[in-house]
């Protein structure tokens, strides 16, 4: 799969549907899931509030609360997935960086478990021993995204936990992958 490596904290802003824009120099025709890996290095030199607007810290407050920095405590890390649906300049989002491109991203998921000990590179990049699939729960019916895991050994993971709670084998996995 393809992987995008992003400083902390936009990393895990992404992974949580915190910031819905990756602000790039660079257009990408690129449409589809991608998964995020958070940079060995964070962005050093400033305190949060001096590098967020009073709208992006509001933001991660509604969402994660005020002391937000239990969200980013993985470096050098694969730490969920995102879709790219869009590449546009001036979007309205509060995320969005004025004369730069902005990667419009939706759906994403924060992985329960990293994957650790990962080194990231620069553009995009492609990661093997993961591929991300849609399953339908048998409980429910949702149509889920999950992962399939190579990188355990010896035995590959094919566990999924369904929003309704119900806990999705590999035997039950009816796998719709679009990708």
């Amino acid at each position: 799969m393809k992987v995008l490596s992003i400083k902390q904290p936009w990393a895990s802003l992404i992974a949580h549907g915190i910031k819905d824009i990756e602000n790039r120099t660079w257009k990408t025709n690129f449409r589809g899931r991608i998964l995020i890996h958070s940079a060995k290095r964070p962005i050093y030199g400033k305190s949060l509030f001096d590098l967020l607007t009073k709208d992006q810290l509001q933001k991660i407050n509604e969402k994660v609360g005020f002391d937000a920095s239990c969200v980013w405590d993985h470096y050098g890390a694969i730490i969920g997935s995102v879709e790219i649906v869009d590449c546009v300049v001036n979007h309205p989002s509060i995320w969005a960086e004025k004369g730069v491109w902005n990667w419009v991203l939706a759906n994403p998921i924060i992985f329960d478990k990293p994957i650790e000990n990962v080194k990231g590179k620069l553009s995009f990049w492609d990661f093997t021993g993961i591929n991300e699939v849609q399953i339908k729960c048998p409980e429910c019916g949702s149509i889920e995204l999950a992962i399939e895991d190579y990188t355990t050994a010896p035995f590959s993971t094919y566990l999924h936990t369904c929003k309704c709670g119900h806990v999705i084998m590999e035997s039950e996995w009816l796998v719709n992958n679009p990708y």
